[in-house]
């Protein structure tokens, strides 16, 4: 497929590699020389220095060929002004980041459809659900929404008292007596494991599960001795991401306490929340901190626009208090790191743009891409078509690749955990974890044959 892709950002480039790895062939646009000359050099990519508005930009990157246009630069105006373009030079798919609220609102003057706007992405929400949910859900350190939330993608830390630690997946299955959930992967080190039954659960993994909805409540005793309800919460930042929290929990948690240092933000942002108390101030100052009741916090949520004082307050409330500590970062670079200094969640906006993204360029019936493993992995909830060779044949009967688990299947309603003996029926939703050198078989295995010869 030839691709355009517009800004050179973190977002950006992650699509531009992982696009030309792939095999599509990608153009990346972006006004810094510097970007374009680095991913000339480091990329298998055409570069292409310039306005990205002006249309002899955009045909020097091949707009005119393009079978879709992905335009995720810093500012919304830029990304509509080229998406409206692409759909006057008739690009098939035209996806465009958009995140001030007020163009996609029922009300706006211009609705975006009528711009030439067929795909809109903004992370927030997701984020913000996905905050809400490790909120509702005690101990989780990632959560994902499938099968319209029937089915649920959790992360967990494996703690030393964990009832877990020491069992294998075999072992922990048989106590637990449930065949409602599945293992996906475990986060060891820098070690990505897809588990088979004899593998081990050891104290400090990070392990993803898929679970059903209605059996949450049971799984959590087996994984977590003694989880912690999250009663009171502060919030660094009146973002976007900040006063959405808010909103959305404020109902919900004993207290919580918004701090921003911006007195004429936190002034607005006071209006507009019914039970948060805001507090005028920055969040890496102790005695702030402790005005919002540090000593009392059970959940601590730097989701400010600004990197390093997100990382900043973390590190104080980690310092000075017993939270459980959620950071946004944007720069990819920063995860580990954080991931090595004891943050429990960690939250990066480019791997949550680049999924729904991915989620359009997936072939077959693709009902949303989470990437997880810092994007080396990803989760793909698929429908299954009329044709699919995974209607034909059982799973064992596949050849399904090794890095890759058919973790569920919904099928009427009901999530059912597969084994080899399966057979997908047409309409099936499945949910398939794989690596990146799983994910082309993946695609062949649930695509129509019309898309692919097997």
């Amino acid at each position: 497929m030839n691709i355009v892709v517009v800004g050179a950002g973190v977002v950006g480039t992650d699509l531009a590699k992982q696009l030309s790895e792939e095999g599509h062939r990608v153009a990346v646009v972006d006004s810094d020389r510097r970007k374009i000359k680095e991913l000339n050099e480091k990329l298998d990519i055409l570069g292409v220095y310039g306005n990205a508005g002006m249309l002899s930009v955009l045909e020097k990157a091949g707009i005119r060929q393009a079978e879709m246009l992905i335009a995720v630069t810093d500012v919304d105006e830029v990304n509509l002004v080229v998406g409206m373009q692409a759909n006057k030079l008739g690009v098939k798919h035209r996806i465009v980041r958009i995140r001030n609220r007020e163009y996609t609102q029922n009300e706006c003057l211009l609705p975006l459809g009528e711009l030439g706007v067929d795909h809109i992405i903004n992370p927030e929400p997701s984020i913000v659900q996905a905050l809400n949910g490790m909120i509702d859900i005690p101990g989780t350190s990632d959560y994902a929404p499938l099968a319209d939330g029937q089915v649920l993608m959790l992360g967990f830390d494996i703690a030393a008292d964990s009832p877990a630690a020491g069992m294998t997946l075999a072992e922990f299955a048989e106590v637990g007596e449930m065949d409602a959930f599945l293992f996906l992967y475990f986060t060891r080190g820098e070690q990505v494991i897809v588990p088979r039954g004899d593998d081990r659960i050891e104290p400090g993994d990070n392990v993803h599960m898929l679970v059903s909805a209605d059996t949450v409540k049971f799984l959590l005793p087996f994984i977590h001795r003694r989880p912690v309800k999250v009663d009171s919460v502060i919030i660094s930042g009146a973002s976007r991401i900040g006063v959405k929290l808010a909103q959305t929990i404020e109902e919900k948690v004993e207290r919580l306490f918004l701090i921003e240092p911006d007195p004429e933000r936190a002034e607005e942002v006071a209006g507009q929340l019914k039970k948060a108390i805001v507090l005028k101030g920055d969040a890496t100052d102790l005695d702030i901190l402790e005005e919002a009741a540090l000593d009392k916090c059970d959940l601590f949520c730097a989701v400010a626009d600004d990197d390093q004082n997100n990382m900043l307050s973390a590190l104080l409330v980690k310092r000075h208090g017993t939270a459980k500590v959620a950071v946004l970062v944007h720069q990819p670079d920063y995860v580990p790191v954080l991931d090595s200094l004891g943050m429990e969640i960690v939250i990066n906006p480019r791997l949550v743009t680049v999924g729904e993204i991915m989620m359009h360029v997936r072939r077959g019936h693709v009902h949303s891409v989470t990437r997880l493993a810092e994007g080396k992995a990803e989760l793909l909830e698929m429908e299954v078509p009329e044709g699919s060779p995974a209607v034909k044949s059982k799973l064992k009967d596949l050849n399904f690749p090794k890095n890759a688990i058919l973790g569920a299947i919904m099928r009427e309603g009901v999530m059912m955990i597969p084994s080899g003996d399966t057979l997908c029926e047409p309409g099936d939703l499945v949910m398939v974890f794989a690596l990146p050198d799983a994910i082309e078989r993946i695609e062949k295995l649930f695509t129509h044959r019309k898309w692919y010869q097997i």
